[in-house]
């Protein structure tokens, strides 16, 4: 029996690479948060300064860079314009997950809630930075520094750590074969931003790219 207690890494990732995959938005690196809550839900995107509009005290809202109100039926993320936007990105996205993998926003359990959190960050983090891109920088000779990832994906110090240090304790041979799915389509996808970022060197070696050279060849005969 699954323990309900423990963070549903899997579908936090899976639900990400589906956007990745799928979505209109994201083309490239960096891309507006905004825009990709608009594409993927219903819900609305509200600054902080405008919760006033709504009754609501925004003093409530702690230090967040963002948080999902239900209002009049509806859900919206308020999101606080005054903070840095490499901040606000990741909270929107964080709050967006909690959407996307339908958690109840009625618990109020620590543990539960403690999870929930857990995933919305794998989530996030996941959407802003994909495993399979920087595995494939990696590949390159590329060092994934956090200046790197600040630089290319334009995210928070906090948030460039917290992925290095995940990506230093998950191995791709644990995935299981849902999870890597949508692996190639990723690469591809996004190709022409890995190649701006890194380009192929020369005596770079790909099993696709030896694959479809060698079916050139096999057609001159």
């Amino acid at each position: 029996m699954t323990n309900s207690t423990k963070p549903n890494f899997s579908k936090a990732y899976s639900k990400a690479n589906d956007i990745l995959v799928k979505s209109r938005v994201i083309s490239t690196f960096p891309f507006s948060p905004l825009e990709l809550v608009k594409e993927q839900s219903s819900i609305k995107c509200r600054t902080y300064k405008k919760a006033q509009k709504y009754g609501i005290d925004i003093s409530a809202f702690g230090s967040e860079s963002a948080t999902i109100f239900e209002y009049g039926g509806k859900q919206i993320i308020f999101y606080d314009d005054s903070k840095i936007m490499a901040h606000v990105k990741f909270s929107i996205l964080h709050e967006l997950g909690h959407h996307l993998n339908n958690h109840d926003f009625s618990v109020t359990d620590e543990e539960t809630y403690g999870r929930y959190e857990v995933e919305t960050n794998f989530f996030a983090a996941q959407v802003l930075m994909p495993e399979q891109i920087l595995r494939e920088f990696t590949s390159r000779g590329v060092r994934i520094t956090t200046d790197f990832l600040i630089k290319n994906f334009e995210v928070s110090k906090t948030a460039a750590d917290k992925r290095i240090e995940t990506l230093a304790k998950t191995a791709i041979e644990w995935r299981s074969r849902q999870e890597k799915e949508f692996d190639d389509i990723i690469l591809y996808k996004y190709a022409t931003f890995i190649d701006a970022v890194c380009p192929k060197h020369k005596n770079y070696f790909s099993f696709e790219d030896e694959y479809e050279r060698q079916c050139e060849r096999d057609s001159w005969f």
